[in-house]
């Protein structure tokens, strides 16, 4: 009895470790803002949120925009959102997307107005599609009262570091419709991958009145079709190597009994 009560203890303390090494392995978004066009910089801004979803401290923000050099730009709202880790379904949901949207105000005369912004949504550990036939980058723009313009740029890297580069034409005040979006295929990639979406940003505010730019950057890795079961049962049992050894131990244990 003594040995059984053991034996269900050290069965429950692997399980408890199993699904806490799962939950330890969740991935995080992460949201920056960076000064011009060079991400490999200092970023102005940044903040991780969940698996799902991220939002930035607009006051932080602006304040940190200002101390920069571009106090004339402020966000009223910024923030990415994501399915990870991705689905094997089909449709504007399907496949493994991140999000990008905000909406960015300028000030005339004020420091760094008509200078680029950039903001980089970022985020790893995506298992699902694991084919797919196409990367597909979605810019939508809505000037208000100002001139500038959008230019995004998306890339998806995989395990072994091999990547896939998809962006759209340049998007201005003047575009009709105001949304593009770009197309390539990422070939054969090894999962988990990492989706990184750029949204480059210029303000001016043309009507000597203070303008606006509400913007989202959608990229996504489009799924072939229906994923084999095999591969979802990999998905799930990912980081819980010990609970399946607990498993074939209790059954050789029925065997023997």
């Amino acid at each position: 009895m003594q040995k059984r009560s053991l034996f269900l203890a050290l069965t429950a303390g692997m399980l408890i470790w199993g699904f806490g090494a799962l939950e330890a392995r969740a991935e995080t978004l992460t949201l920056s803002v960076f000064a011009g066009t060079d991400t490999t910089a200092p970023a102005i801004y940044s903040v991780v949120g969940g698996s799902t979803a991220v939002s930035a401290d607009t006051g932080i923000l602006n304040g940190n925009l200002a101390a920069a050099g571009f106090g004339a730009y402020s966000f009223s709202n910024l923030g990415g959102s994501s399915n990870n880790p991705g689905s094997s379904a089909t449709g504007d949901q399907g496949g493994a997307f991140i999000l990008t949207s905000g909406n960015l105000s300028v000030s005339p005369g004020g420091s760094g107005e008509s200078t680029p912004i950039t903001v980089v949504l970022t985020e790893g550990g995506f298992v699902l599609p694991t084919s797919s036939p196409s990367l597909v980058e979605t810019g939508t723009v809505n000037f208000a009262g100002a001139t500038g313009s959008l230019d995004s740029a998306g890339v998806l890297t995989d395990a072994t570091g091999a990547s896939t580069t998809v962006s759209i034409p340049t998007l201005t005040e003047t575009s009709s419709p105001p949304s593009s979006s770009g197309s390539t295929s990422p070939g054969t990639y090894v999962t988990p991958f990492t989706l990184d979406s750029q949204t480059t940003l210029v303000l001016d505010a043309a009507t000597g009145l203070n303008g606006s730019n509400g913007f989202s950057q959608k990229l996504q890795l489009t799924a072939s079709g229906a994923i084999p079961e095999p591969a979802s049962l990999v998905m799930m049992l990912t980081g819980m190597p010990l609970p399946l050894v607990v498993v074939g131990l209790l059954r050789r244990r029925r065997a023997a009994a």
